[in-house]
């Protein structure tokens, strides 16, 4: 009561025209504050009238100023659960455990009610506004509590544990104080969030055809996502209908492993390039550009530093969401070794660490397994908060010349906190240059955010991945593990300059939000795409063969002026040569800063004339792969291409298919329409 008078008595002394500005203040003194770990032993109990006493502080808090407050989808659904207040009083009492019974004093909940217009009477596990929340929920015995940088608070060291005995295991990373993280084991369950419905996809459109003439450059990222071709699947096997802008035909090609050979010399990738007649146009020609990164066998692989940052939020309360995620960590950890750290991040309306750094030992393996195996989903999104605490614990405990890597587990749902595309983007780019890597791993359906997962992947050094059932979480951590997780290049942009004489027009099949201007190319500042360690990267270019300078102009005919053929640019003088085009690559080594300048190299390529019937096995089934991208979009460029060429080219395209990937592609394209 003399906390809550107090409260009272600043906001009176402040004179504020009116509550909401008592509480914008309260707010930047909490937001300015970073949020530090208490630890308490679980038999340290004469603290709790205190907790409670901060509790009812926050509440009434809440109380004058609750119309601060949007109230669209009720008061109830604005605030995450079972959260403790910023500031924690010394108690003094012996024996009073923190129960959810001691949430506020009474008298408190009543005026909240009346100050909301509530008339639904509330239970123990009521919630204060998450604007005063600390970033916990509120915890019972047993559970770590957390603490707002600046608040001070006195411990009871006598009670205080070792932190190897909080967590089980002795196995924790050399040089780190944990104190400055908050620590919980689980959050309070909450309804369901159902603030968003339906998926969402950003707009995509189809690269169009470009005369060598005025744009003689095409330059774009390396990208090795996968998780359109695994939703794109995931709606066809249950029958529905595929949203064109869900379909990136770039993620569908390079879901697929191709036969390239492996690198020489200095760089860390092979370059490799086939050209073929294109199947759904034979008088055009199709390209295929291939990228190869060096394998590494596993027991040479780098030691780990890997943050899980798992969304475990109302909206993952699914089968198919939470449950799914947390059996996926656990395949990756079998491939895991006492060389190697995991952290566990978890956020929903508040962000905390569920288990520091653990080395993946006998009894850190033990541990880890137990916090994934603890997890349940409940409250709103705080996505953005998450992020930044996974970076936080990633750069803290970085390893030099190891895999220093975040692992974001979520449906993308995020209603609070930081939620706007442009301001999560513009985060995981500011994060990754840190030398910490991301990998985004997208779950369930209804309220998929594809299009910000996969933004965020672009800009944030990463890799994006749908996980759609077990058998793909094995795909992604044990069949390419290698690959998703260890990095041999970084910032791989690839530019083709088109020779004139011999090209009239081409177009780059997909990556049309991986395109990047010509100059990029040599900007070392530009962020590009990533390769792992055995990855293939593949893009296909459809060609128009034939002198550019000869080609008809790509405008109506004109009424008042006699169509000519396209001019070549005055001053510019074409060079004899026998090449169709040049390929040439940039890249920079993954521990590269932002200013390190990259490695450039070339490769000329001379079309063989050769037909698609007489091309390779991998060159027929990518082909495939692209033109069903192009049916699925309903895109102009499909020419005369249809769903019966798709299933010749993956049948002739197949090839030994150990993994039956491409059998399992074949199926789905039955189910198309």
């Amino acid at each position: 009561n003399q906390m809550i008078d107090a409260l009272l008595k600043e906001h009176a002394r402040n004179k504020c025209a009116d509550d909401s500005d008592f509480l914008k203040s309260l707010e930047g003194r909490l937001d300015a504050e970073e949020n530090i770990l208490s630890v308490i032993e679980p038999s340290v109990k004469r603290r709790g009238y205190g907790i409670a006493a901060g509790v009812a502080a926050t509440l009434v808090v809440g109380a004058i100023g609750v119309d601060h407050f949007t109230r669209d989808a009720g008061f109830g659904e604005q605030i995450a659960m079972n959260e403790i207040p910023p500031t924690i009083s010394e108690g003094s009492g012996e024996g009073a455990s923190v129960t959810p019974e001691h949430t506020a004093p009474t008298g408190v909940k009543e005026e909240i009610r009346k100050q909301a217009n509530q008339k639904p009477k509330l239970l123990a596990n009521d919630v204060v506004p998450d604007k005063f929340a600390s970033a916990s929920p509120m915890q019972t015995r047993g559970m770590a509590l957390i603490r707002p940088e600046g608040v001070s608070a006195t411990l009871d060291t006598q009670h205080l544990p070792s932190m190897n005995s909080k967590i089980g295991t002795g196995a924790m990373p050399r040089g780190g104080e944990y104190t400055d993280y908050h620590f919980y084991r689980n959050l309070g369950r909450s309804p369901k969030d159902q603030s968003v419905i339906g998926d969402r996809y950003g707009a995509l459109t189809d690269n169009a055809f470009k005369s060598p003439w005025k744009d003689p450059l095409s330059t774009f990222s390396v990208d090795v996502d996968t998780a359109s071709y695994t939703n794109v699947r995931r709606m066809l096997q249950s029958g529905k209908v595929v949203p064109k802008d869900a379909v990136r035909i770039e993620e569908m090609i390079n879901y697929f492993a191709y036969d390239y050979p492996q690198p020489e010399g200095k760089h860390p990738f092979s370059v490799n390039v086939e050209t073929a007649s294109c199947p759904w146009n034979e008088k055009h020609r199709l390209v295929k550009v291939g990228l190869k990164g060096k394998d590494i066998i596993r027991e040479k692989r780098p030691a780990t530093n890997l943050v899980f940052l798992l969304d475990v939020s109302g909206s993952m309360n699914r089968q198919d969401k939470l449950p799914l995620l947390v059996d996926s960590m656990k395949i990756l950890l079998k491939e895991l070794n006492a060389d190697d750290s995991v952290s566990i991040v978890v956020y929903a309306g508040a962000e905390g660490v569920a288990l520091p750094p653990t080395y993946v030992n006998d009894e850190g393996r033990k541990a880890i397994l137990k916090s994934l195996e603890s997890m349940h989903s409940g409250g709103s999104t705080n996505g953005g908060a998450g992020i930044t605490l996974a970076y936080k614990m990633a750069k803290k405990h970085f390893v030099k010349g190891g895999v220093n890597r975040v692992i974001l587990g979520t449906d993308g749902d995020f209603n609070v906190g930081v939620t706007g595309d442009e301001s999560l983007v513009n985060m995981g780019e500011r994060e990754a240059k840190s030398g910490v890597f991301l990998s985004v791993l997208g779950f369930g359906q209804g309220n998929l955010n594809d299009s910000m997962l996969e933004k965020i992947t672009n800009k944030g050094n990463g890799n994006y991945f749908y996980i759609d059932s077990l058998r793909e979480g094995r795909k992604v951590f044990l069949d390419d593990m290698m690959g998703n997780m260890v990095t041999i290049a970084k910032d791989v942009k690839i530019q083709i300059e088109f020779n004139p004489s011999k090209v009239s027009s081409y177009r780059l099949i997909g990556y049309a939000n991986r395109m990047l201007k010509k100059e990029d190319f040599k900007n070392k500042l530009i962020d590009a795409g990533e390769i792992g360690a055995g990855h293939t990267v593949t893009a296909l270019y459809e060609i128009v063969p034939g002198n550019a300078a000869e080609a008809a102009p790509e405008v109506d005919e004109l009424k008042y002026q006699e169509n000519k053929p396209q001019p070549k640019p005055v001053g510019r003088k074409v060079v004899d040569s026998p090449e169709m085009m040049t390929v040439k690559l940039a890249y920079k080594q993954p521990e590269a800063t932002k200013e390190t300048e990259s490695t450039y190299f070339s490769k000329a390529v001379v079309d063989g004339k050769k037909t698609w019937q007489q091309a390779s096995e991998d060159f027929k089934f990518s082909s495939g792969v692209a033109l069903f991208g192009m049916l699925q979009r309903q895109s102009e460029y499909a020419g005369q291409g249809d769903y019966a060429l798709v299933r010749k080219l993956a049948e002739q395209g197949r090839g030994e298919d150990e993994k039956g990937h491409r059998t399992e592609f074949s199926d789905i394209v039955r189910k198309a329409k």
